[in-house]
């Protein structure tokens, strides 16, 4: 019988780094996904921010809904503070990663968004980005320890 405690013991004590490399895994792929959700919302609620600053002078005259001259910096302005809640993940700074992502504004309606290939019916605003996060648990079982997170939003003005 103490033969057997014995190679169990042994197999034991072979499999657990295996199975603490496993755990890493699934706690670090876990945690990925919730960092990605939280890039892509911060990346939505820009894009929203942006819209809604509509021309309320061009509303008046017109009656037309159209986007500020100034709805790319907004959008900028506001990734950058949305990233915030997430920048100790960051490999860059939240103004960095904004200031690297493809803003663009669609005030001419219908448009075709060049990189995307998307059809705009409203005036749009719509962010693309790829932004490096760390991924520390990752690097600890041999695979990257920076992941980059590609999102793109688009929020059109109604």
């Amino acid at each position: 019988m103490s033969g057997q405690q014995g190679s169990a013991a042994i197999t034991v004590i072979v499999l657990m780094p295996l199975l603490i490399g496993i755990l890493a895994g699934v706690i670090e792929l876990g945690a990925l996904r919730v960092l990605a959700a939280r890039v892509s919302a911060a990346a939505d609620l820009a894009t929203l921010a942006a819209a809604d600053d509509q021309d309320a002078d061009a509303l008046l005259t017109t009656g037309k809904i159209r986007l500020p001259a100034n709805a790319v910096p907004v959008a900028r302005q506001f990734f950058a503070a949305n990233l915030e809640q997430v920048a100790p993940h960051l490999v860059r700074t939240p103004d960095a990663a904004a200031a690297e992502a493809d803003v663009a504004a669609f005030p001419d309606v219908p448009a075709i968004d060049p990189l995307t290939g998307w059809r705009y019916d409203h005036p749009t605003v719509r962010i693309a980005a790829s932004v490096p996060v760390r991924t520390p648990l990752f690097g600890a079982v041999l695979l990257p320890s920076v992941v980059t997170i590609n999102v793109r939003a688009a929020s059109a003005a109604r």
